[in-house]
Formats: C-alpha cells, sequence, structure tokens
C-alpha cells in the first residue's frame, strides 16, 4: 500500500497550494489568515513526508507497483477524509471549537452537499466563506482529477510509464470516468480541467455584470457548477437574471464531462445526441410540467426542481411548506442525481435508465429457451451483464443506506417526511433541508456525514476500504 502514500503526498501538497485563494481573500479585506496558513503547512509537511517515506522504501524503478482500481477507491476515500479533517481546522473557531460541526461543514463542502450548521454567514470571515465555497469546487471535478492533470504533465519511461497509465486510469474509474474519454490520458485530464475552469471563469463574468458583487460572484460560481449549494447569506439573494444564470450553471455540472469534452472535439452532433443527457433533460422536464399543475409559482418550481435534480441544494423557498407532491418529486429527483462523471450525486440517470431497461429484457429471457443467448441493448450498445450485476447491487445498497439513515433519523424523533428527506438530501449530496440542523443529537450529525462520503464516492470505495481495514484485524 506503500504507492497510496506517494499519490496521497501530492494531493495534499496541490490542496495546500489550492488555500491560496482564501489567504488573498483575507488579506484584501483584512481578516485573519493564521488558519490558513497552518492547514498549508500541515497539508505541505505531511505531502512531503508520505512522498518521502514512499520513495524511502520504493527507491529501486524496478519495484514500482501499479495503482490498481481497489487501492485507488482507498485513495479517493481516504483523500476525502484527510482533506476534510485538516479543513475543519479552519472552521473551528466559527463553531466555538465544536469538532464535530467544524467536521461536519468540512465534509458537507468537499462531498458537495451544501448542508451546513451555521445559524447565520452574516458574520463569518469573507476569507472563510470563500474557502467553504471552494470546497466545494475542489470536490465537484475531484482533487484526484487535478492531480491526475499534474502527474501525467510529468515525464516517465518504459515501465515506469506504463504502470503510470494503469494507475491514472484506475484513478480514472474511481471518478466516474472510463478510458473512453479519451485515448490520450494526458489530453483527458487537459480538457477536463479546462472545460471546469473555463466554465468557472465565464460563471463569474456573467453573474458580476448581472449586478452581482465580485466576492459573490466568484462563490456562487464555484457552488453553482460544482453543484454544491453553499451561499455567502443569510439567504440566495438574486434577481431573475441571476438565478437564469444559476440554473444553467447547475445544468452544466450536472452532464457527465465526458459529454462536455465533445465541444472541445468539436463533435457537436454527439453533444446534442447524448443520450444520458438527454433523458436527464426530458426526465426533469416531464418533473416541472407535473408539480406545474399543483403549484403554479413558475420561478419557483423551475428553479427548487433544476436545484434538486442537478444535486446543487439552493433554495429560494421554505422546502417544509411547499405541497406534498412537489416535496415527492424534489425527493425523487435527489435520489435520481444527474449524469455519471459530472459533479452530482445521487444513484444517476444511467443507472436508473438501465434498471428500467432490465424489465422488458428479463421478461424475454424468462420467456425464451434456457441457453437463449439475448443481450441487453441501450443506445445501440451491448450492456455486458456483470455490469447490470454492479448496477442492481450498488441501487439496492443506496436505497439500504437511505433506508437505514431514515430509521435512525425515526428513532431520534423526527417524523418520517423530514427523516426522509434529510436522508435522501445527505445521500445525493444535495444540501436541501426541512430540518434545523444546529439541533440534530451527533449520532444524527454523523449519519448524515457517513451519508455525504458514501453519496460522494459512491459507496462502493467506503466499502472497500473497510473491508481492507477487517482483513488486517
Amino acid at each position: 500500500m506503500n504507492i497510496l502514500l506517494r499519490y496521497l503526498g501530492y494531493i495534499l501538497i496541490i490542496s495546500a497550494g489550492l488555500r491560496i485563494i482564501p489567504v488573498i481573500s483575507g488579506i484584501i479585506y483584512g481578516e485573519s489568515i493564521i488558519l490558513f496558513i497552518i492547514t498549508i503547512l500541515i497539508s505541505l509537511i505531511l505531502g512531503f513526508i508520505f512522498i518521502w517515506i514512499e520513495k524511502k522504501q520504493s527507491s529501486n524503478v524496478n519495484s514500482l507497483k501499479t495503482l490498481k482500481l481497489p487501492q485507488a477507491c482507498i485513495l479517493v476515500v481516504i483523500a476525502l477524509l484527510i482533506l476534510a479533517l485538516i479543513s475543519s481546522i479552519s472552521f473551528l473557531p466559527s463553531f466555538n471549537y465544536n469538532f464535530i460541526n467544524a467536521f461536519f461543514e468540512s465534509v458537507s463542502g468537499f462531498t458537495t452537499t451544501g448542508l451546513t450548521l451555521y445559524s447565520s454567514l452574516e458574520n463569518l470571515p469573507r476569507c472563510l466563506l470563500l474557502w467553504r465555497a471552494e470546497t466545494q469546487w475542489i470536490g465537484g471535478i475531484g482533487i484526484v482529477i487535478v492531480f491526475l492533470f499534474i502527474i501525467t504533465r510529468l515525464h516517465f519511461h518504459g515501465k515506469e510509464e506504463t504502470t503510470q497509465t494503469e494507475s491514472i486510469l484506475a484513478l480514472y474509474e474511481t471518478q466516474g470516468f472510463s478510458q473512453e474519454v479519451e485515448p490520450n490520458l494526458k489530453k483527458s485530464s487537459k480538457n477536463i480541467l479546462i472545460i471546469y475552469g473555463s466554465y468557472t471563469l465565464l460563471a463569474i463574468i456573467l453573474l458580476y455584470f448581472s449586478g452581482m458583487s465580485l466576492f459573490e460572484s466568484i462563490s456562487l460560481s464555484f457552488t453553482s457548477i460544482s453543484t454544491g449549494g453553499f451561499i455567502v447569506t443569510d439567504t440566495l439573494n438574486a434577481n431573475n437574471m441571476q438565478l437564469v444564470i444559476l440554473c444553467i450553471l447547475m445544468l452544466l455540472g450536472s452532464i457527465s464531462f465526458i459529454v462536455h469534452n465533445k465541444i472541445l472535439q468539436r463533435k457537436f452532433k454527439e453533444f446534442l445526441l447524448s443520450h444520458e443527457k438527454n433523458i436527464f433533460l426530458i426526465f426533469l422536464l416531464l418533473s416541472i410540467g407535473v408539480t406545474l399543475v399543483g403549484y403554479t409559482d413558475i420561478k419557483v418550481v423551475l428553479f427548487q426542481l433544476i436545484s434538486a435534480f442537478t444535486g446543487t441544494g439552493y433554495s429560494i423557498s421554505d422546502i417544509s411548506i411547499l405541497p406534498h407532491i412537489f416535496i415527492t418529486i424534489i425527493v425523487t429527483g435527489m435520489i435520481i442525481g444527474g449524469s455519471v462523471a459530472s459533479t452530482t450525486g445521487g444513484i444517476k440517470v444511467a443507472r436508473v435508465y438501465s434498471l428500467f431497461a432490465m424489465i422488458p429484457w428479463i421478461i424475454k429471457k424468462l420467456i425464451s429457451p434456457r441457453h437463449s443467448v439475448i443481450p441487453l441493448k441501450i443506445n445501440n450498445k451491448v450492456i455486458e451483464e456483470k455490469n447490470l450485476f454492479i448496477i442492481i447491487v450498488f441501487v439496492s445498497l443506496y436505497f439500504l443506506v437511505l433506508f437505514t439513515g431514515t430509521i435512525i433519523f425515526l428513532m431520534l424523533g423526527y417524523n418520517f417526511l423530514d427523516s426522509s428527506f434529510q436522508m435522501a438530501s445527505a445521500l445525493g449530496t444535495v444540501g436541501l433541508t426541512t430540518m434545523e440542523l444546529t439541533t440534530v443529537p451527533i449520532i444524527g450529525k454523523i449519519v448524515l456525514m457517513i451519508a455525504m462520503i458514501l453519496g460522494r464516492v459512491e459507496i462502493f470505495p467506503l466499502l472497500i476500504l473497510i473491508r481492507k481495514l477487517f482483513k488486517k484485524c
């Protein structure tokens, strides 16, 4: 497992560099930056120590090991936990040094959930609010992808280059990508960052020229393209033009970056005809139409459903007073989520569509001769049965976690609607809420943190880590 130390070391060093943004903000606004300096030093020291340990134990080039998929899954979980743990130091003073609350806020950021334990944001330092938004931007694209971009700039030769390529492929798979992204892995990682960075920059410009302050434009751009949902004021104050811009950004973040990559490749027809993207948009439009039948405020319906279905969690209304059919559709959207390889959480549209496509396929298999070969085709592509099995297991585990968390909240005294809604929001990394989270008992906060982590890493990586830990015990 020494190879994990090297990769984790690089991730920590990169995360230290990304903290320059709140440091600059603190200097501009005359706010204390000592905690950011401390977290930068901690990240750098740990990062270089991890790299040094790995190099010392693997000094022989011939002893290089490939980062396999199980190890990549473990790396993603450990990196998320360590990044959130170090980042929680910055939140400690604002929570009166309550570690659980600070860690909750940090986890909510890096998992792009957007649930918050702050009762008010008005008196918080701007540099902290900006960092809080940036954690979602980092978590949205995945610190692993940022790491891939830098590591693929390095020069490798021979066996070392082959090992590096195999390791990168494993990391891509844990982020929802696959070898189909681009034959040239260096170009893939570069394109992903170009797309993500370009959308972010364009969002800042549009929001600023629509009348929003530069500080808020940067913060909301970070949290909208990452479908995170953190805001920097107690309520989302935005005019109609700004709401439209935010809706477009949320939708862009919910679409697979493999599909966005088609734009850079000038394959505009493939982008427009993307199957999963179009299924997601059709489902969203149908949900909007159904909701408008019973609730006629079109601005609230459009914004709230786009926010829920993309897993962002922005809100311009009190969710708890909405009609039950509206809330039910919101919950459905939070559970389904957006596209694979996007910044959203949830089960994902592709998996849900595959489940529905399996129904007539299974019926056909049952009524056909035993040894008949009947492939399942989705969008003219044959889906392997092992992949269908993985989808079924994933969805089953997803609902098992949702059900278990709901039961725990029921035992804590909350009603079924609030309990199920809050778990669906956390597991779908959405961030919408119908309860006062500051009063939730510690066990409830821990359950929500576990749900957020499971929702972000998509369950299997965490289960792999737990299995490894139990095997060593």
